[in-house]
């Protein structure tokens, strides 16, 4: 019914957003991405809302949509709200990219991630910043950013601090 355009109830219509997400990237986990008019037209829907959506809540839910999907071809609508997004809008970009495999952590998303944890260019939430970090940590990190993150934990909270110390630790072993 939401892939005809009717309208639904909020509650039904949230799920149902999540669960296309849900079902687009299963289908092309199982390689049946070749499904084209079913993930072509799952993936649009998801898009195309995304981009009408007005209030923060709405592009939430696509963002999770998205994050169900895991198409390397959406990463760069991630980025964008990951780095401009209000924070629910931030940390919902940041969680989804988290769900992709390091084959698409490229160098770029790990600038943007880069900037979100070194908030280069806004004060972001700690829950981005751990997110951000992670994403970095837990795909190929490099020297500096291990460094980086490190030298930052001195001016955090002890839990986040910790954290991270902790993440470090274990990546190394």
């Amino acid at each position: 019914d939401k892939l005809d355009g009717k309208q639904l109830a909020p509650e039904i219509w949230e799920t149902g957003i999540v669960a296309v997400g849900s079902l687009v990237g299963k289908l092309c986990q199982q390689k049946l991405c070749g499904l084209q008019q079913v993930v072509e037209r799952g993936v649009e829907t998801i898009l195309r809302g995304l981009r009408g959506a007005e209030e923060e809540p709405e592009v939430v839910i696509y963002l999770l949509a998205l994050g169900n999907a895991r198409l390397p071809e959406t990463i760069p609508t991630l980025l964008d709200h990951a780095e401009d997004g209000p924070t629910a809008v931030t940390a919902a970009a940041t969680s989804a990219l988290q769900r992709f495999p390091a084959a698409h952590i490229s160098s770029k998303v790990k600038r943007v991630m880069r900037r979100i944890f070194h908030q280069k260019r806004k004060s972001y939430d700690k829950t981005c910043r751990l997110a951000a970090a992670e994403i970095l940590l837990d795909n190929h990190p490099s020297p500096m950013d291990v460094i980086n993150i490190l030298l930052a934990t001195s001016e955090m909270e002890t839990e986040m601090a910790t954290f991270l110390l902790l993440k470090v630790q274990n990546s190394l072993r």
